[in-house]
């Protein structure tokens, strides 16, 4: 494997160690012994067009390494906001429940507003809860807003 990185970095010297290392992977990958079963999957995609299975593999790896860095730069540029919880639960002798909204990324300097509501699901407004809506305001550096 070092011999293999020593030899593309001879070719690609403007690449850098990431993707020598992705490079030599997918070389390694083809020089392997595959079974006849990887040779039929693999003449069947060619002929419906499918592509190959190697190269598929390896474009996959590296979109999800850019995935990753580009989360981490997404908080710089932009804003995001969500439930602290994914799922509140209510049973029905409780007479209210607080919900925390969280605003993540771009909070130094803008001032947001978020318009909520509540909807008919498995409760019926009236019936079951009563309807709610209203607007939330994050000023500059408020990063938690509740509702109830």
């Amino acid at each position: 494997v070092i011999r293999m990185l020593k030899e593309l970095r001879e070719k690609h010297p403007d690449k850098d160690l990431d993707q020598l290392i992705e490079m030599a992977n997918y070389a390694t990958m083809q020089k392997q012994h595959k079974s006849r079963a990887f040779y039929r999957v693999q003449a069947t995609r060619m002929m419906i067009g499918a592509g190959n299975v190697l190269k598929k593999h390896a474009a996959a790896e590296q979109a999800k390494r850019t995935a990753g860095d580009s989360a981490e730069n997404d908080l710089a540029t932009c804003s995001h906001i969500a439930f602290e919880q994914a799922q509140y639960q209510c049973s029905e002798n409780c007479r209210s429940v607080s919900l925390w909204v969280c605003l993540q990324g771009g909070t130094d300097t803008k001032t947001f507003h978020v318009d909520y509501r509540t909807e008919n699901g498995s409760a019926s407004s009236g019936a079951d809860y009563e309807y709610c809506e209203g607007t939330i305001v994050f000023q500059p550096g408020e990063t938690r807003k509740e509702i109830k």
